[in-house]
């Protein structure tokens, strides 16, 4: 069972991140994607974008074993053809091994939902996935008859459920206390429903990244996401089966925000976000507009990245390769688009060899 799960925005970024993994770490990924949000989206912009993200799954992710899909960013709001949104989702994704998600913090029409989609047949998977955020899991006595009231129907249709901690941004939290909630309630549900796997996700990405560097400036921060989850596994790591998630190199408070255009480049600063050991480092150059060297930015980020003794070389992965490459100006220049999917790889490959 994998033992690591990324948390991604359905995104073009991340679905060409994992493409480009190795074979052999491709066989194994189970991602958990958000569909991603953006300041305004009429039905026919969600449309067109559920319809766009399809297309590349077809083309780059008919690897996939499984993998879990919500809508979490969404607004319940948002009906596509007079349905939930969800519905829509579940209905447009079938043909691939998608794990439904649900909450107490969703919509009835969300959890009916699902519950149509597997009677239907239009969800195979046997399993179901509960994601909880904190305020969610902080007493499972306070929500026990909730999660029941609401979420019982549709457990009974799955022979399994896999249970999701989403820590979010947990730079500032408590440890010992989201440990020991986490702990106490995963121990109270594991013996009420059938758990399958415990998944245990957060970031230590907050959705402004001047919040961890300034421009042309450069940082180390302690990945918060790990404390939590291994204080989590010396309290019940030896009972129940424990699987970390995390963001990658993304805010899980990230959106796409309308900006226009001739503005986005003097509010935005070419940065690198690199994972290693039990940290992350993070590196930001000035805004692309006003700095004199522009995009050229990304290879200067690169060199320094790469001078670093904790730099894992070209031949480590995709993402490494890519930023050697961009160290000697080989190839188009990197841009805040392109970067993405290089450096969600490398995060990917060095997560997947250590965890």
């Amino acid at each position: 069972m994998n033992s690591y799960i990324p948390f991604l925005k359905l995104k073009s970024g991340e679905i060409m991140a994992i493409s480009a993994l190795e074979s052999g770490i491709k066989q194994k990924i189970t991602p958990f994607f958000d569909f991603p949000k953006q300041d305004e989206m009429p039905e026919a912009d969600f449309i067109n974008k559920a319809v766009r993200k399809l297309r590349s799954f077809r083309r780059h992710l008919n690897m996939l074993t499984s993998f879990y899909m919500d809508n979490f960013d969404i607004d319940s709001s948002l009906k596509i053809n007079g349905k939930d949104n969800y519905s829509y989702l579940l209905d447009l994704f079938a043909e691939f091994p998608l794990i439904p998600v649900v909450s107490i913090d969703r919509t009835a029409s969300h959890i009916k939902a699902v519950i149509q989609a597997k009677n239907s047949k239009t969800v195979t998977s046997n399993v179901i996935a509960l994601r909880l955020i904190q305020e969610d899991f902080e007493n499972f006595d306070v929500v026990v008859d909730e999660i029941e009231d609401m979420l019982g129907p549709a457990f009974q249709l799955f022979e399994e459920i896999d249970l999701v901690f989403d820590c979010r941004v947990c730079n500032n939290s408590d440890f010992n206390k989201i440990s020991d909630c986490i702990s106490q309630f995963a121990t109270k549900f594991s013996a009420q429903y059938p758990v399958r796997k415990i998944i245990i996700t957060g970031s230590s990405i907050p959705p402004s990244i001047r919040d961890l560097a300034q421009t042309e400036s450069e940082s180390e921060i302690r990945r918060s996401e790990l404390v939590v989850f291994h204080k989590i596994v010396s309290r019940i790591g030896d009972e129940y089966q424990l699987v970390l998630g995390d963001y990658t190199t993304v805010s899980p408070n990230y959106s796409d925000l309308k900006i226009r255009p001739e503005a986005m480049q003097n509010v935005t600063a070419p940065k690198i976000i690199y994972s290693f050991k039990q940290k992350q480092y993070i590196i930001r150059g000035g805004a692309l507009r006003t700095h004199s060297r522009g995009l050229a930015q990304y290879q200067d980020l690169s060199k320094i990245l790469a001078n670093k003794a904790f730099f894992r070389g070209g031949n480590y992965s995709f993402g490494d390769r890519y930023l050697v490459e961009k160290c000697n100006g080989i190839g188009s220049q990197a841009t805040p688009s392109t970067i993405v999917k290089p450096l969600i790889n490398a995060h990917l490959t060095f997560m997947f060899n250590n965890y």
